[in-house]
């Protein structure tokens, strides 16, 4: 058997696996010649420590939920190979048994690649791109070019699908899908983000990191919950109920079903930019947010009255509110997991369990930035989203081999199923402990 990269890497720098202990797994404190205790994450067979690195990382909450854990589908998921250049391991560990599914999902994968489906496609980027400053031109223009208020408000419409877009670009460029390297990807997402979305991406980037790795995970002893799907004012599953501890949640909890259209649009908005910049300290996404007020505070003084500055930023947050329902559906009606249940699961089978695809009409992709395909962007995380709809049946043909369940519904049911669970929950929601 040829030897491992990982193998390679050690026998070039003079030393060998063999020589390192055996650590089982769950052992997650290993004591060292010094007696200190280290922080042990599994990649490929052979632990990491990663005691000094957890605090400095943004994905630090996650990586510290993966602590005598096989990491490995989740790291390769992400493409994070170059991390270990640089990094010895500490000992190595027997690979656990795996799904079946597993080596079909890899199988697709390597299709994938020869298919060219994570390959960056700059044309098409820069056809996203011109649509999304169109949009704002169209805006713009409406304000600018018109009297009628009526046509104002018509372009507030066409700002917040200018957001939506920006988002997705924004989306994009987060998860390195563009130029396949963060430093060049980060810039511009914070560009689309933060300059013209009106968020902070790199706060959206380290939320989404955790939401990729642990969907709908809880870990209640150390009040570890998936970011973006944690909100104070709904309990989508009754694992979250600790997290609830005050009255004024309790009332919120039990009318979710009634409140949660309202909710995500007309405050939707207002929330994630609020969110984004709360505790926001780095200075790329200030000067960025700095000129997106400044471009949005020029679009409104163009509006003759106070009272139409604020109905149009109003409609323009409210409608981008509605666009959030085509992400949140994907996860709020699945199951919750608890962090020792998620890791009885195999990476790709998570995935598929924790997410929910939206049926649509191919030329709505636009509209939904390919999202809607939602299972195959947690599986391969990195695939440009163009390729979503094109890998969908591959997906669905190992599920149905395997016995997975692969839920995918139309736009109305998925809501209708999200608003049943919502108030089934609400029902069983209460604040005694016991």
């Amino acid at each position: 058997m040829p030897p491992t990269p990982t193998e390679l890497r050690h026998r070039a720098a003079g030393d060998t696996l063999e020589s390192l202990p055996v650590i089982e797994l769950n052992d997650s404190n290993k004591s060292t010649d010094n007696g200190k205790e280290q922080k042990l994450v599994g990649v490929d067979g052979n632990w990491y420590d990663v005691t000094n690195f957890l605090k400095h990382h943004p994905g630090g909450p996650v990586i510290e939920q993966f602590i005598g854990q096989d990491a490995t589908h989740v790291f390769h998921a992400y493409g994070h190979e170059g991390v270990l250049k640089h990094r010895k391991p500490v000992g190595t560990y027997k690979m656990p048994i795996r799904h079946p599914a597993d080596a079909d999902f890899e199988k697709l994968i390597q299709f994938a690649k020869e298919k060219g489906y994570f390959e960056t496609d700059f044309v098409w980027y820069l056809k996203k791109m011109f649509v999304a400053f169109m949009l704002l031109a169209v805006a713009f223009y409406l304000v600018i070019g018109f009297e009628q208020w009526y046509v104002h408000y018509l372009g507030a419409v066409a700002l917040a699908f200018h957001w939506q877009q920006c988002g997705f670009i924004m989306h994009d460029f987060m998860h390195s899908q563009v130029f396949r390297k963060h430093s060049k990807d980060g810039p511009c997402g914070t560009i689309f983000g933060a300059v013209f979305f009106g968020i902070s991406a790199s706060w959206w980037r380290d939320e989404h990191i955790i939401h990729h790795a642990m969907t709908n995970v809880v870990n209640v002893a150390q009040r570890f919950v998936d970011p973006q799907m944690w909100e104070s004012a709904w309990a989508q599953n009754e694992k979250l109920f600790p997290l609830f501890r005050n009255t004024l949640q309790y009332c919120f909890v039990k009318i979710q079903h009634i409140t949660f259209i309202p909710i995500v649009v007309f405050i939707g908005r207002y929330e994630i930019v609020t969110d984004s910049f709360r505790q926001e300290r780095r200075w790329p996404e200030w000067v960025g947010a700095c000129i997106h007020w400044m471009w949005i505070c020029f679009l409104l003084s163009h509006l003759p009255t106070w009272k139409e500055v604020f109905t149009f930023y109003v409609i323009a947050a409210s409608v981008e509110g509605i666009f959030h329902f085509q992400l949140i559906l994907s996860h709020y009606c699945k199951a919750f997991y608890t962090t020792d249940e998620f890791h009885k699961y195999s990476w790709f089978e998570y995935q598929v369990l924790s997410n929910m695809n939206i049926e649509t009409w191919w030329f709505l992709d636009w509209y939904y930035g390919g999202l809607n395909y939602h299972i195959e962007h947690h599986l391969f995380p990195t695939m440009a989203r163009k390729h979503l709809r094109s890998i969908g049946p591959y997906v669905e043909e190992v599920c149905k081999k395997h016995g997975i369940d692969y839920d995918m519904c139309p736009f109305a049911e998925a809501m209708w199923k999200t608003l049943v669970h919502l108030k089934k929950t609400g029902n069983h929601f209460t604040l005694d402990p016991r």
